[in-house]
């Protein structure tokens, strides 16, 4: 009886030990798992493999980045000038009133830039003058009054009654109960007059250029100028564009530098145009500059440790250490610096692939125990896929 309770016992021993066995066996790695159930070694190729590549690095687009020179712009200076103009010449004309005539007349005249004309007048000489004169400006009274002599002051119109297209009405009052007589009206020299405001030097245009690379490269951009002016009371705001954008509005300190960001979006590779304008006053605008800060360039360096076992293996010339390089097969040239351990290389390559065997039999300190390093300084955008520093038997 208890040699068979012992048998049954010895066989559940059995039974939980095998299970343990076989949940080991799956939660092996599937190469261990494999060399076991067909009971041979396990291959440490994975390790070997690792265990030989030095360096693996996977950068991916490596940018060249220049210095970006800043554009100088030519000193300007903006001013108006104002300058009395005869805006219209009017031929001799005659008015009258009697009993049995009468006659008025109607002139008209065009002012070509409204905006720009200030302070007109209506001038003329009166060589014949009986009753009161009346003048219609656009049907509004300008003007009535009895004249007493042959010069009469200047009328001065009012800018809210004028027009591009403009009309003068000129007639005398009647002769009342005196039906023998006629009052007339001579009228000569007759001339508009007036303030016309030249604005087109107001405005001053400039380009500066950059290139795409330029663009590509720069990190901040600002707009320096100093703005000379008699005091702020004689001047009006100074704005400042870049290709249609207003970076500056204001009326700036006179003899003071000024300083104005300007957004990275509003430059163009190319033309950028830029302005100044003021709307009044006098501006020597200098020192005139735009000035531009550089991207940081990212440090293309890369470390990898070598030990003496691999020295050794080198010096027995049993293997070589060799640096690849994977670009993205984009058909482009690729040209970049190379720095190794200070002994300075290029590549120049059209292909997929660059190789370079980093040991060099005439420099046996070319790869050093401990610590080396790799730069990387692009000629060329790079588009890198992997970066691989290895050893390999010879």
């Amino acid at each position: 009886m208890r040699k068979a309770q012992g048998g049954v016992n010895a066989a559940i021993l059995v039974a939980v030990i095998a299970g343990l066995i076989i949940l080991y066996i799956l939660f092996l790695p599937e190469a261990e798992r494999e060399a076991i159930l067909e009971e041979r070694d396990v291959e440490k190729t994975s390790k070997k493999d690792k265990e030989d590549v030095l360096l693996r690095e996977f950068p991916g687009r490596l940018d060249i980045v220049e210095g970006v020179i800043d554009k100088t712009i030519p000193n300007i200076f903006l001013f108006e000038r104002t300058d009395a103009k005869e805006l219209e010449r009017i031929n001799p004309i005659i008015v009258r009133n009697g009993l049995f005539d009468k006659k008025d007349r109607t002139v008209s005249f065009s002012i070509d830039d409204l905006e720009n004309t200030d302070n007109v007048i209506l001038s003329f000489k009166a060589k014949r003058h009986e009753g009161i004169l009346t003048i219609k400006l656009n049907n509004e009274i300008v003007y009535e009054n009895d004249i007493s002599g042959e010069t009469i002051a200047p009328v001065r119109l009012n800018k809210n009654l004028l027009f591009n297209d403009n009309t003068f009405q000129f007639s005398v009052s009647s002769v009342g109960f005196k039906f023998w007589k006629t009052n007339e009206y001579r009228l000569e020299d007759i001339k508009v007059i007036g303030d016309i405001t030249d604005r087109s030097k107001q405005e001053s245009r400039n380009i500066f250029t950059l290139t795409s690379r330029e663009l590509f490269n720069i990190e901040e951009s600002n707009l320096k100028f100093v703005p000379y002016c008699r005091s702020v009371s004689d001047v009006g705001i100074l704005d400042v564009e870049i290709n249609r954008r207003n970076i500056f509005s204001a009326v700036p300190v006179c003899e003071d530098p000024t300083k104005v960001p300007i957004p990275l979006g509003i430059l163009n590779s190319g033309e950028n145009k830029i302005i100044f304008k003021t709307n009044k006053g006098s501006y020597s605008v200098e020192q005139i500059k735009v000035e531009f800060s550089e991207r940081d360039v990212r440090t293309n360096v890369y470390f990898f440790e070598v030990n003496q076992s691999v020295i050794d293996d080198i010096e027995d010339r049993d293997v070589n250490v060799v640096l690849t390089i994977e670009f993205v097969d984009d058909k482009r040239n690729k040209r970049a610096d190379l720095n190794i351990n200070d002994r300075l290389s290029s590549i120049d390559e059209e292909g997929r692939f660059f190789t370079l065997t980093l040991n060099d039999d005439d420099d046996p300190d070319f790869i050093e125990e401990g610590n080396n390093f790799i730069k990387l300084e692009p000629r060329t955008r790079l588009d890198i896929v992997e970066i691989k520093v290895e050893i390999q038997d010879r």
